[in-house]
């Protein structure tokens, strides 16, 4: 009888552990305010990119508030949306989801975006479409973009600057250039100070197809070669610079943001 108990009690905590298991493999949704600065301040859509195709413009302006009750507000003048927003844990990848009403241009950013990265002044997300594999790209930062369309003016950034990101193609490599220091003069060199020294390269801006774009060319040191691109400005201040570059072989997406 005892040997009977025992077995039974054996089976009754296994199946236990078993649900237990299942729960926590299962998607989970919850606020981002626990793992995410984005409940306090205001935000700016300072990219929105539909398959390769920026549409920023959309949203100029617009300052968003992230609440710690799931709502999320877009002010502009006297003109409010209102929304809300959650976090979910979807197969490894952690998500922002976005549900908006279905209002012009708002309701384009209604998904579940994939957050590739996010600190105190920046949130970067994407969605890949079910349906033909578009790729979207969503990014909010602290000031707005310095104009409604493309017509952004390229000058040299004054002081020194480090990156605070550096997606490329889905992958953070923000760490390649930890502690480093780039300063862009305006002979178009740019000096930068590596964990090893000092490494002189290239900066140059041109127009290209309506789009203002920075080119940089450095030599093979330090994973600086890596920037070595045509480089699409998306928003130039005094403080901050966002780079964004699209690949011309599989249209993989890279972006670049560079802070006083």
């Amino acid at each position: 009888m005892k040997t009977t108990l025992h077995g039974l009690m054996v089976l009754c905590l296994c199946i236990l552990i078993s649900c237990q298991k299942s729960d926590d493999d299962a998607s989970t949704t919850d606020n981002l305010n626990s793992t995410m600065p984005v409940s306090s301040g205001t935000w700016y859509v300072t990219l929105f990119s539909e398959d390769a195709t920026v549409e920023t413009s959309r949203f100029y302006n617009y300052q968003f508030a992230f609440q710690p009750n799931g709502t999320i507000t877009a002010v502009k003048g006297s003109t409010e949306i209102k929304g809300s927003w959650k976090k979910l844990n979807d197969s490894g990848k952690t998500k922002m989801v976005l549900t908006f009403p279905n209002v012009s241009p708002f309701d384009e950013l209604n998904e579940d975006w994939e957050i590739l990265l996010q600190n105190q002044d920046i949130i970067q997300l994407k969605h890949v479409s079910g349906g033909n594999g578009g790729t979207d790209l969503l990014t909010f930062g602290r000031l707005p973009v310095a104009s409604p369309g493309n017509d952004v003016t390229i000058s040299a950034p004054v002081g020194s600057w480090k990156v605070s990101s550096y997606v490329d193609k889905d992958r953070d490599r923000t760490s390649y250039y930890s502690g480093f220091g780039f300063v862009f003069n305006t002979n178009g060199t740019i000096s930068v100070t590596t964990n090893s020294g000092t490494v002189t390269g290239n900066w140059s801006s041109i127009i290209d197809s309506g789009k203002n774009k920075m080119i940089f060319q450095f030599p093979v040191t330090a994973k600086l070669d890596e920037l070595n691109d045509d480089w699409e400005v998306i928003s130039q201040t005094a403080n901050k610079l966002e780079l964004r570059n699209v690949s011309g072989g599989n249209g993989g997406i890279s972006t670049l943001v560079f802070i006083k």
